[in-house]
């Protein structure tokens, strides 16, 4: 019985500890993300894809360029935060302003930038 126990408070240290390591994850780096700067009015038209790669932070984007405008993001993949208000409030302030200038949403700065940094990569494929 006491085997038994031992067993079970060790998977439980090893179930907590990848909890904690997944929510750590690309944290310290998310943080200090640069998000560089890209001139939509130059990208040709079509659709590109690009990614973030940060942990939980982890995404894929899809973003459609018409006549030097982005004209519509779309979230191909998304690890922890589908359909958040973070994630609307930041494609729709990307669209509206037609930068990666935006400001992050209080909170989730870490969140906001992942998206921003997969636009970025997708944009800079582009040019």
């Amino acid at each position: 019985m006491l085997k038994i126990i031992v067993w079970i408070l060790v998977g439980l240290a090893v179930l907590l500890g990848g909890v904690i390591a997944f929510g750590l994850i690309g944290r310290r780096a998310g943080e200090t993300l640069p998000i560089g700067s890209v001139d939509f009015s130059t990208l040709p038209d079509g659709e590109y894809t690009g990614q973030y790669r940060g942990g939980r932070w982890s995404n894929r984007v899809r973003v459609t360029v018409e006549s030097g405008r982005v004209t519509e993001i779309d979230v191909v993949r998304d690890i922890l935060f589908p359909q958040s208000e973070v994630r609307r409030q930041t494609l729709e302030a990307i669209i509206e302003t037609q930068s990666l200038e935006v400001d992050a949403v209080s909170g989730a700065t870490i969140t906001a930038k992942a998206y921003l940094k997969a636009v970025e990569n997708a944009l800079t494929g582009a040019e």
